[in-house]
């Protein structure tokens, strides 16, 4: 049995901190004494034996992530950066690794350097790989060359998603450069829990905004659609996160309701479904292989979701609305344009691969 650290950071919405929970939790029912670090918001996770520590926390302030605020919303300084750097440095002490996994750094998270570099600089003895999702953020011109060269003191990238499908150098060419280091590892699908009941969402309309505050424009466009269409042969569901709470149901047959953890489930049951294109619910729209139309998030020149849409509609897996082509008339012509996926045979058994993937440096 080896110790394994995990360091997560989401900033915005939720997938990142999921995603990584899913692999400490392979990892642990492997037998490996597996940490999750996790320095965004608590979220209730579900990392398996593995043990969820949370960091002093703290999110960007909007989708520019130019400022990241702490628990109270107040911006971070270095007072702050102090404690959580120590926080980090005293888990690594306490559990002494074997293996250190880091989400997106070097390539990212360039905010939390004052953390990370000590970190990595502290784990020199040991093996460390990075992780990332399928499509990568390319930095700026100006500081690629950096990042690129940081990831000599890694011994590997691990890249959740398929080589085939959607490969990381589609966004990062030069990352061809690290040869036999850059193994994609499949898809990451997170578990749902069990059903609420055996019938909800059979046949509906789902809508999902994600988990964090960037769908007002899909939800508002959404709702107007489904005011005008929903009866007793199409009802509708819309999981607006936390944006629910103002939003009454618009008409008779439409549910609205925060999100649910038995997402899965509600999807593979669904009629059609209209969502961004974050990659854990584009995950589970590969695995449901329902209908589905996606209008990826693309505020503050983000192009991750886009891409990833874009495979996904050139691979007939889905439908795909822009945000600026975005209206309750655009949407309703992709919903009913949008028909069951073709199995393309990709792989969402990422954690499970990752995990034994791991294993080759221990």
């Amino acid at each position: 049995m080896a110790k394994i650290l995990i360091h997560v950071q989401h900033l915005l919405g939720t997938g990142h901190a999921r995603r990584m929970a899913a692999i400490a939790k392979a990892l642990s029912a492997r037998g490996h004494e597996t940490v999750l670090a996790s320095g965004g918001p608590p979220l209730r996770l579900d990392a398996g034996h593995a043990r969820v520590v949370q960091l002093p926390a703290c999110r960007a302030a909007d989708a520019r992530f130019k400022t990241l605020l702490d628990a109270e919303g107040r911006a971070i300084d270095d007072s702050w950066r102090r404690a959580r750097a120590a926080a980090t440095r005293d888990l690594f002490d306490a559990l002494a690794p074997d293996l250190l996994i880091v989400e997106l750094f070097p390539l990212g998270r360039a905010m939390l350097r004052f953390e990370l570099e000590p970190l990595v600089a502290r784990a020199r003895e040991i093996p460390k790989l990075v992780s990332i999702r399928d499509v990568p953020q390319r930095p700026s011109e100006d500081k690629l060359a950096a990042r690129i060269a940081a990831l000599a003191d890694f011994a590997a990238v691990l890249v959740h998603g398929e080589a085939e499908f959607l490969p990381a150098t589609t966004t990062i060419p030069e990352l061809a450069g690290l040869g036999g280091r850059l193994i994609h590892t499949g898809y990451v699908a997170v578990e749902g829990a069990a059903p609420r009941d055996p019938d909800s969402g059979r046949d509906e309309i789902l809508v999902s905004v994600g988990g964090g505050a960037a769908g007002k424009a899909l939800l508002d466009a959404a709702l107007a659609l489904a005011a005008r269409r929903a009866g007793p042969h199409e009802r509708w569901r819309i999981l607006a996160g936390e944006n629910a709470a103002p939003h009454p149901a618009p008409a008779p047959y439409v549910a609205i309701e925060a999100n649910r953890p038995d997402f899965p489930a509600l999807l593979a049951r669904a009629r059609a479904s209209i969502s961004q294109a974050g990659y854990n619910t584009c995950v589970d729209l590969l695995r449901a292989r329902v209908p589905a139309v996606l209008v990826p998030f693309a505020e503050g020149n983000e192009r991750e979701q886009t891409i990833r849409a874009e495979a996904f509609a050139r691979a007939g897996l889905a439908r795909c609305v822009t945000e600026a082509g975005l209206t309750s008339e655009t949407l309703g012509r992709a919903l009913d344009q949008a028909q069951k996926p073709p199995d393309r045979g990709i792989s969402c058994e990422g954690a499970v691969r990752t995990a034994k993937i791991v294993e080759r440096w221990l």
